[in-house]
């Protein structure tokens, strides 16, 4: 495992862990997620791949240049992108996966396959978070309320059961998770908010992709996943058996068989 290093368009530092070596993968996390945590799952993906696993803005070893727009990730992953000789792939998770689609619109030169696992991106009214949740996360971490901050975001971005926080709250890993992360979740609101998902920017999506979606992942979910790979011009869409959002963690050979079976395929660009 080595450590690398880019600097994104505004100066901001942007650290990535790599593991392996061969053609590039690069890994985009979701919310509350460092590089880390796919440590379970990289190993069996990099028997055959250079795996880059990013620590988004604000995360990890990466910097987090202010004012936050998610314009400025974007700009983050372009640049790790630009930083690989040869051809790339490219995987993002839950609101990375948000992220890695913005980007593949941007048709870089080198981006060859793309996979999304579980985009929150939602076209029923019920099913989007509320339009004000950036603002209000803001505002609990203004006054010092972090644990709030946290909870607020998973009941009310990935709604999460209260039998879930409940026992998340209690367990050992909750307070390190807040110190970590709780300054990061009004980056992914408003990540989520931004992005609609539309058909004319989803048809700029011209590279090979697959859609990954948990079988037991909520309707919405479901919903979701399946109403993008429709609007994609070259994706195809696979169920983790008996898996929701975090396959990485919960059946992580599952998740790299399922990788690896889908950059066997040769790209497709048009």
């Amino acid at each position: 495992m080595a450590a690398i290093t880019v600097t994104s368009a505004d100066g901001t530092t942007i650290n990535a862990l790599s593991y392996g070596t061969g053609r590039a993968l690069v890994i985009v996390s979701g919310a509350l997620f460092a590089s880390e945590r796919w440590l379970k799952v990289v190993p069996l993906i990099s028997t055959q791949y250079n795996v880059l696993v990013i620590d988004r803005r604000g995360r990890g070893e990466s910097g987090n240049g202010t004012p936050y727009a998610p314009e400025r990730e974007l700009e983050d992953i372009s640049a790790v992108l630009e930083s690989i000789d040869g051809p790339v792939d490219l995987l993002g998770h839950s609101s990375g996966a948000i992220l890695s689609l913005q980007v593949a619109q941007r048709t870089p030169r080198n981006l060859a396959r793309l996979i999304v696992y579980e985009p929150p991106v939602f076209f029923a009214a019920e099913d989007r978070i509320a339009p004000d949740l950036p603002e209000r996360l803001e505002a609990l971490l203004a006054a010092g309320q972090l644990d709030a901050a946290v909870e607020t975001f998973l009941r009310e971005g990935p709604r999460a059961p209260e039998a879930d926080l409940s026992a998340l709250k209690a367990a050992p890993t909750w307070a390190p998770l807040v110190k970590a992360f709780a300054h990061t979740v009004p980056y992914d609101a408003r990540l989520q908010r931004a992005y609609s998902g539309s058909a004319a920017e989803l048809a700029r999506v011209r590279v090979r992709t697959l859609m990954l979606l948990g079988a037991s992942s909520p309707e919405r979910m479901r919903s979701a996943a399946e109403t993008i790979t429709g609007r994609l011009p070259n994706a195809t869409m696979t169920e983790l058996a008996g898996q929701q959002h975090v396959a990485m963690l919960s059946a992580p050979a599952l998740f790299a068989d399922t990788v690896n079976d889908f950059l066997r395929l040769p790209p497709v660009y048009g």
